[in-house]
């Protein structure tokens, strides 16, 4: 038996505990590692929960339709016409394969199988939620968004064995959680993010180099005449590694900016905040990320994906964050990354004054940006 796809879910789970991102405690342990029992009954759904209707091309959103999935569900419709379900519901189907692996893994490896029931338990829930979704709607080929959980292999494993595909589309820029994962296609914005998975043990084969999903867009965008409105915009994040500490660093020390060398400064609420957002006393702008872009000089942020994209328009772009967080933006240069105060302000005045001096060519820039493939099936 082939059980790379198995260990790659084992390892990744093994990395996940260890950075912090599966917090599991002695009773989630002991829980989890009864619940490879618990699920059993489920398997038995897989004889009445079926649909003969198959569905090739199909986004899964297993939540609500907020802000920021809006725009980017609606990208995904145009760029693929395809379906999209958002917030699924489906009972939780596991299914045969998972058992038959779990049974072969105690007879060939029985020390290591129960030393890790708690895996199996984690593994057992998460899959048969997608199996699930699978069974549901009769779901052949589907295509996840910024998935890197460690059950990403096995899922990919099932799906496959039931003559099918798995496909996960980039969207932010990602963590140490995401390694060792294995999809039949894993769609990125460039070889450094390619590179970057592969270093962390993710399987070399997968990667398709296709841009953002934005790109489209911001070729649009700056095919037009663009005026600038604005020196900086800081675009705030809404992710849970987000240092309210150099958030209010950030804004000290705009405000220093704007009162010492009347820059003008506007604010980027990150999409999920945008109804509960203060304005500190800047600008809001509320306008898509790449009209954001397009108005402003520099870019400003802790580790927004804006800061990407914001150096795919050709435009400036600056980090401040903890040193320990660097590897967030390890896409920019080492000068473009600031974790002292006393060194930012000389930074962005130096990035503006460089700004002010190049002459930007857009044409260039047009031809370099490249969108996903609408046939990636």
């Amino acid at each position: 038996m082939n059980n790379e796809d198995l260990m790659r879910s084992f390892n990744q789970y093994i990395k996940h505990k260890k950075i912090g991102h599966l917090k599991i405690n002695l009773f989630k342990k002991i829980s989890l590692s009864f619940l490879i029992v618990f699920l059993f009954p489920l398997i038995f759904l897989n004889f009445f929960y079926w649909t003969s209707k198959q569905t090739n091309k199909l986004f899964i959103f297993p939540f609500n339709n907020r802000e920021p999935m809006k725009t980017i569900v609606e990208d995904l419709r145009k760029i693929s016409n395809s379906q999209v379900i958002l917030n699924p519901q489906a009972l939780y189907i596991v299914p045969f394969i998972l058992y038959r692996d779990f049974l072969l893994c105690l007879i060939n490896r029985p020390i290591w199988t129960i030393q890790n029931l708690d895996f199996w338990g984690a593994l057992a829930l998460k899959i048969s939620k997608y199996y699930g979704y699978k069974q549901r709607y009769g779901i052949k080929n589907m295509l996840i968004f910024q998935e890197y959980s460690f059950y990403s292999s096995y899922l990919t494993k099932i799906f496959e064995s039931e003559h099918g595909k798995l496909y996960n589309m980039m969207h932010g820029i990602p963590g140490e959680e995401a390694s060792f994962f294995r999809f039949s296609k894993c769609f990125v914005w460039d070889e450094y993010f390619k590179s970057y998975f592969i270093r962390n043990g993710a399987e070399e084969k997968q990667f398709v180099i296709s841009g953002s999903i934005f790109h489209q867009k911001l070729k649009e965008y700056l095919s037009n005449s663009i005026v600038i409105q604005y020196d900086i915009i800081y675009a705030l994040q809404g992710d849970e590694y987000s240092s309210s500490k150099y958030k209010q660093e950030i804004l000290k020390l705009l405000n220093e900016l704007r009162d010492k060398h009347g820059l003008k400064i506007a604010i980027k609420p990150h999409p999920i905040y945008m109804d509960t957002f203060k304005s500190y006393g800047f600008d809001i702008i509320t306008n898509p990320v790449y009209e954001s872009i397009g108005v402003t000089q520099l870019v400003i942020s802790q580790f927004s994906t804006m800061l990407y994209d914001a150096k795919s328009m050709g435009k400036k772009a600056f980090a401040f964050l903890p040193e320990k967080q660097r590897h967030l933006v390890s896409y920019l240069k080492e000068e473009e990354v600031i974790s002292d105060y006393k060194e930012a302000s000389n930074k962005v005045l130096e990035l503006l004054n460089k700004n002010r001096k190049e002459k930007l060519d857009i044409a260039k820039k047009i031809d370099t940006l490249e969108i996903v493939d609408a046939t990636i099936y």
